[in-house]
């Protein structure tokens, strides 16, 4: 009877079992960095609708690289010109040092959009220099353009987004006043807002879909991509999609706006998503049909091979052991860096005396008390746990509409508490900011408000907007200057805002004082704060 044969005496199988645990190991911390990074944008994705389509993203940016691996799997040609430069070397160690200070800020502001970029470069950078070492100039030529499309699935910076889509937005309402005109309809715009017979239009009502540009720019890369077109045809199919896009969101818009026209202001809420979806169809299915018609002329000839099958046998050996190198250093790095971040923000958080609950309760006794109803998109969007709306009159004849939000604790609390604020959302109203952010630190009932004050123009005239974003345990002097985009840098000593948020929006027409307005905001909160309990 034949001994069975043991793993250890064959080393053939034991040497194939040691490679593919570590070619496992070296596959480890560049899996682990993608699957932080894609958990990191998730958050946006499902809570953002302008960024959603960045859930398919991940699986087409898969399927650009199985169609390049496809596409060049016959040739195994490898080019062993693998040598990194100082400076590729220099900027891969600054890489993996930044990721420390990254994950330090993403743990305390997650929603703050540079740090997606952050996590974004980074992964993407580390994981085409291991392509480079692995395989060579080539193939990192083959498959950059598939990783990096991954970034189109990133949210844009808010200081480069809102300009755009301001702009963009403004542009779409005045086609839609025209269209409007030519068929006999009157309507007249104020910034981001049609008006009409029936009432105002926000663009963002009608959905000006300018939402759809990003996804346009992502449709039109990955068609460049999967034709395998070349850079003058893909930048022409970039164009295209743009005003493919502005050209559809004009026509949803007016067709929405017409609707409102015709069968008032409620119509939009009842055709919103059917034509959302109808115009989306439209438009990637034209672009489709574009890109087609692009790649029949297109040269599909695969590009000039490496065909130097001798190789160079030290030259592989060195390039592995320099990845598995990078490897190694990843995982440790890794381990140390989310071991530091818990431990940091334990001995921040095991600090933090979370004070007094409260809430603010609307005066519903005012004879000319009115509640605001929340819609289902407010509610889609900003996903609150409590909310309170309304609107007053007050003795001096002031016109008060409160908003208020409340999140329980949890993770996406504070990216959502934080995402909206009155210089963002006013102006797509139509309004002009013409002061502030001022901050005030009101003290009710012991309780340390944060407060910022704006003044706003419009129509009916100035109104004073004064909007505070309260976290459990935040000391006082973590609020000063919050409004500067560096002091987000806050959270790594305030905690990681996962301990609930509260939001209130007050805006006060008819008061053309600053000052006197701040002081009728002071007398309103003693009334409309209420302490609930101290909080375990």
């Amino acid at each position: 009877m034949n001994a069975p044969i043991q793993t250890e005496s064959n080393p053939a199988i034991a040497g194939v079992k040691h490679s593919m645990l570590t070619q496992i190991a070296m596959i480890l911390p560049f899996a682990w960095l993608w699957f932080h990074l894609i958990d990191n944008l998730r958050l946006q994705w499902t809570t953002d609708p302008q960024y959603s389509y960045g859930l398919v993203v991940p699986l087409l940016t898969a399927g650009l690289l199985m169609r390049r691996w496809n596409r060049y799997s016959g040739n195994t040609a490898q080019s062993n010109d693998s040598t990194s430069s100082v400076l590729v070397i220099a900027l891969i160690i600054f890489a993996i040092v930044l990721y420390f200070p990254t994950r330090l800020l993403e743990e305390a502001v997650p929603e703050w959009r540079p740090i997606g970029w952050l996590l974004a470069i980074q992964t993407i950078a580390l994981t085409l220099y291991a392509i480079f070492l692995f395989k060579g100039r080539t193939a990192l030529a083959r498959f950059a353009f598939p990783i990096c499309f991954f970034l189109t699935a990133v949210p844009w910076p808010t200081f480069f987004e809102q300009p755009i889509i301001q702009h963009l937005s403004r542009i779409n309402a005045a086609i839609v006043v025209n269209v409007l005109g030519i068929i006999g309809v009157p309507a007249i715009q104020h910034g981001n807002v049609i008006e009409i017979s029936t009432g105002m239009v926000g663009i963002n009502d009608a959905c000006s879909g300018i939402r759809s540009l990003q996804s346009s720019l992502m449709i039109s890369l990955f068609l460049g991509e999967f034709y395998f077109m070349k850079w003058p045809r893909r930048l022409f199919l970039i164009f295209a999609g743009f005003f493919l896009a502005m050209f559809f969101n004009a026509c949803r818009t007016s067709l929405l706006t017409f609707l409102a026209a015709k069968k008032g202001i409620d119509a939009i809420a009842r055709y919103h998503d059917e034509t959302g979806m109808t115009i989306l169809l439209a438009c990637t299915a034209t672009l489709w049909v574009v890109s087609y018609l692009v790649s029949i002329f297109s040269n599909h000839s695969a590009a000039k091979e490496v065909t130097d099958n001798a190789g160079n046998q030290a030259g592989r050996e060195r390039n592995y052991s320099a990845a598995k190198f990078l490897a190694t250093s990843l995982i440790v790095w890794i381990v140390l860096v989310e071991a530091g971040v818990q431990l940091w923000y334990f001995i921040r958080e095991s600090k933090i005396d979370p004070g007094p609950s409260w809430s603010l309760v609307l005066p519903e006794d005012n004879p000319t008390f009115k509640p605001l109803p929340v819609t289902p998109e407010e509610r889609t969007l900003l996903r609150f746990d409590d909310d309170k709306q309304g609107q007053w009159m007050e003795s001096d004849g002031t016109l008060w509409q409160a908003y208020y939000f409340d999140w329980l604790p949890g993770r996406v609390a504070g990216y959502l508490a934080k995402r909206h604020t009155p210089d963002i959302c006013l102006p797509a109203a139509g309004l002009t900011m013409t002061a502030g952010p001022t901050l005030t630190q009101v003290d009710i009932n012991n309780i340390k408000l944060p407060v910022r004050s704006y003044v706003f123009t419009g129509p009916d005239g100035p109104l004073q907007v004064f909007q505070c974003h309260w976290e459990p345990g935040v000391d006082r002097d973590l609020y000063a200057n919050e409004s500067s985009r560096f002091n987000l840098v806050r959270g790594i000593w305030a905690g990681r805002g996962d301990k609930g948020q509260k939001v209130f929006e007050i805006v006060i027409t008819g008061c053309h004082d600053p000052d006197t307005a701040r002081e009728a905001l002071v007398r309103e909160l003693q009334k409309l704060i209420k302490v609930e309990k101290t909080q375990a």
